[in-house]
């Protein structure tokens, strides 16, 4: 929790596959070339667009991924072979091989301890944003939170009330399916869609209650199976039994699911903020979108919201150009790119800047976390990729009914376990 707070202070105010090349004429030299790629295009070619511009003569060659799976095979690849960019987007914390500590482990990072920046960084920053070894090797760009996100048009259309309780999520679920309409779209065929109801989920009932509990799982004190995971996984499938969502989820991709979402076909969805970019895309001009809480309890008050450092970027530790790399991460850690970076893609800023206004998206996360109603995101503490891994395609098996609660959990217990 402490590192929450900390980041709500500096705050002031998770599809198909795709690759683009962004060419810009008019760099002269090798050494005004970088190279960069990301999952997701928009953020990402924004603060390129900006990077370029304040830098004449600049070229930044771009390949956008929008498969987050796809894109952590290809980078590992990538980096194995020394044929990576120079910079490139992570995950925070660990938890899968995109993730700083696991890329820190493996010496395919650059030390960025040294940048002014870094300095500056609070200790629950650095926590996510440093390798083994206690090296700066990542710049935080945003901070991402789960809840329920609203189509405020669609909602309003159907006249139903925005459930705050567990009961109320049950009730709505069944008068919006009365009303012929899906009441939260949810495309599992996108494997990382799979974890984001239990995170919301578990921060209610795991771990806001027990904010030590994966801690007490490293010191062999509990484990998944034994623990409120059971229930969650297990309101999951009564969510499903209930028609909370959209037929054969397992059938349904990331971009469908944004479709049905940004169309009104779907009322909600639960999901990083940050998909809002992707529903715009398919919504009628003028649609507009609200975040709460999930509830996973009886009593409001019992709710706890999933925030965590989103994005942050690195440094290729053979980059072919370093010093420009350092450069772009420099833009990236400042107010203006802290800024433009949150903005475009529905986040808030991981280390302030004084132009960024939180909105009707923003405003309920940083409430959550004034108030001591968040959570980090369960994945950040796993000690290995194997957790996330086998959660992610354990609940895509859930869902076909090829396995059960229990089975998903001691799959979960197992990998946690393991040291290899």
């Amino acid at each position: 929790m402490k590192m929450i707070k900390t980041l709500a202070c500096l705050a002031l105010a998770a599809t198909a596959c795709s690759t683009s090349t962004g060419d810009t004429t008019g760099a002269s030299s090798s050494n005004q070339i970088l190279t960069l790629a990301a999952a997701g295009q928009g953020p990402a070619k924004a603060a390129v667009e900006a990077f370029e511009k304040a830098n004449p003569g600049v070229t930044v060659k771009t390949t956008f991924t929008e498969d987050d799976a796809s894109y952590q095979q290809q980078l590992r690849t990538q980096l194995a072979s020394g044929t990576a960019p120079d910079v490139f987007r992570m995950w925070p914390g660990g938890g899968n091989t995109m993730a700083v500590r696991d890329l820190g482990e493996d010496g395919m990072l650059m030390d960025l301890s040294g940048e002014r920046w870094a300095g500056g960084l609070s200790s629950d920053l650095k926590s996510v944003t440093s390798d083994p070894a206690g090296k700066v090797v990542a710049v935080p760009v945003t901070i991402g939170a789960i809840g329920a996100v609203w189509n405020d048009q669609a909602m309003q259309k159907s006249g139903l009330s925005k459930p705050t309780t567990w009961p109320e999520v049950l009730r709505f679920c069944k008068d919006a399916k009365a009303k012929g309409v899906v009441p939260f779209a949810l495309g599992l065929k996108s494997a990382w869609v799979t974890q984001l109801v239990p995170y919301a989920l578990t921060a209610s009932l795991v771990y806001g209650p027990n904010a030590g509990f994966t801690q007490q799982q490293k010191d062999g004190r509990t484990t998944f199976a034994a623990s409120q995971w059971k229930q969650a996984l297990e309101k999951y499938l009564q969510m499903r039994e209930e028609g909370c969502f959209n037929d054969s989820p397992n059938g349904v991709g990331y971009d469908e699911q944004m479709q049905m979402f940004g169309q009104g076909k779907a009322l909600g969805v639960v999901h990083v903020l940050s998909a809002v970019q992707s529903a715009v895309e398919f919504a009628p001009q003028g649609t507009t979108f609200s975040m709460t809480p999930f509830p996973a309890t009886d009593s409001a008050d019992g709710t706890y919201v999933p925030v965590s450092v989103g994005i942050v970027y690195g440094v290729n530790a053979k980059a072919k150009n370093p010093d420009l790399a350092k450069k772009f991460m420099r833009f990236l850690a400042s107010p203006e790119g802290q800024a433009l970076y949150a903005t475009a893609s529905g986040s808030s800023p991981a280390m302030g800047s004084p132009s960024f206004n939180a909105d009707a998206l923003q405003q309920p996360v940083l409430d959550a976390v004034e108030s001591g109603r968040s959570t980090l995101y369960p994945d950040q503490g796993w000690p290995n990729p194997k957790v996330q891994q086998e959660h992610l395609t354990s609940i895509q098996e859930l869902f076909n009914g090829t396995v059960d609660v229990p089975t998903v959990l001691t799959r979960m217990d197992e990998a946690f376990a393991s040291t290899n």
